[in-house]
């Protein structure tokens, strides 16, 4: 371990060694992900993963109520919206035989969908009290990537004993890392940039400028390798867009244009309902006063960043203007006629 090193920096071996055996042989990061904390977090007491009167969390950090509904939420909405990726998978394959059929009853099915998936999403408000989640929950999905404010200006060192060891700067837990929003991103040809000011499906194609990965495809390393080879499959398998983009006037191609922009609008404004969410549980609490006495990773994390544009979110992004990035390239998918 390197000398001068502050205990509050430092992971001792007794857990950063079978943290890091385990994270390799799960393929994921050594720290807690949204797999971690709400997918393989939870059992059952009826056969309906997405009724929230079913599920249970297994762990906790709080022994809240609130956290517990605040990870079972998440967890109804991946099984309230599993059924669609066999669909939508079958729907991209359709695209590429000319088969309007299926592919406008896939878009359709899609739509409801994600509708009820942001209905789970605002259930959120029922049993997770924001100054709960900002104070006690939170802290503990905040990782070290962007977390110098907090303390962390290098991250966490994990010292694997015998002098070994290293620096790392992880992204923490969030929805963020949820490979279904992701396929549906991909599903659809929804593009994000890694910055703000780019427009993804407008942006010239004679740039010389190498793409930097955006968030969006940074945080895969964040998922189960399973989850992760999935999306790079389909990544690569092709998007209904492309379908939709054709230059076609026939009844059918227009019907296609409408179930699809229908679409991606219902994920637009399900990202509109996650930044009204964000800014409940998030902003506002950040913005009331932090008593002197008690510090956390939260709000350590949101001195020095009063103003909403400025807070950090869980994933290391800027919190605000990355989740309106999101939404607004979102639309702009909608834009068929964009080269």
């Amino acid at each position: 371990m390197e000398a001068g090193l502050c205990d509050t920096w430092v992971l001792p071996p007794c857990i950063s060694v079978p943290l890091l055996e385990v994270s390799r042989r799960l393929e994921l990061p050594p720290v807690l992900t949204y797999a971690a904390s709400n997918l393989w977090n939870f059992t059952r007491s009826g056969k309906d993963f997405s009724d929230l009167d079913n599920i249970h969390t297994i762990h906790t950090f709080t022994g809240t109520e609130d956290e517990s509904w605040f990870f079972m939420v998440s967890v109804a909405m991946e099984a309230k919206a599993g059924y669609a990726i066999p669909t939508m998978v079958r729907a991209v394959e359709a695209a590429k035989t000319g088969d309007y059929g299926t592919v406008i009853d896939a878009l359709k099915k899609l739509k409801g969908c994600i509708e009820q998936v942001g209905e789970l999403l605002e259930r959120m408000y029922e049993r997770s009290d924001p100054s709960v989640f900002f104070n006690q929950i939170r802290p503990y999905l905040a990782g070290s990537k962007n977390m110098a404010d907090a303390g962390l200006p290098r991250g966490v060192f994990y010292d694997e004993g015998d002098g070994k060891g290293k620096w790392m700067q992880l992204r923490g837990g969030s929805n963020g890392q949820s490979s279904l929003i992701q396929f549906f991103d991909i599903v659809l040809g929804v593009e994000h940039a890694s910055q703000g000011n780019s427009t993804p499906h407008t942006r010239s194609l004679s740039s010389k400028t190498l793409p930097q990965p955006s968030f969006h495809d940074e945080v895969r390393d964040y998922m189960p390798g399973p989850h992760r080879r999935f999306l790079e499959y389909i990544k690569h398998t092709g998007s209904i867009r492309d379908f939709a983009m054709q230059p076609l006037d026939t009844p059918e191609h227009i019907k296609l244009r409408n179930a699809y922009t229908n679409a991606v609008d219902t994920l637009s404004e399900f990202r509109t309902k996650h930044i009204r969410l964000v800014t409940r549980y998030i902003v506002l609490p950040s913005q009331q006063e932090v008593s002197t006495q008690r510090q956390n990773l939260a709000t350590a994390s949101a001195q020095g960043h009063r103003d909403d544009q400025g807070l950090t979110g869980t994933g290391g992004t800027l919190l605000l203007p990355f989740l309106k990035q999101s939404r607004d390239e979102t639309s702009d998918a909608a834009n068929l006629h964009a080269g």
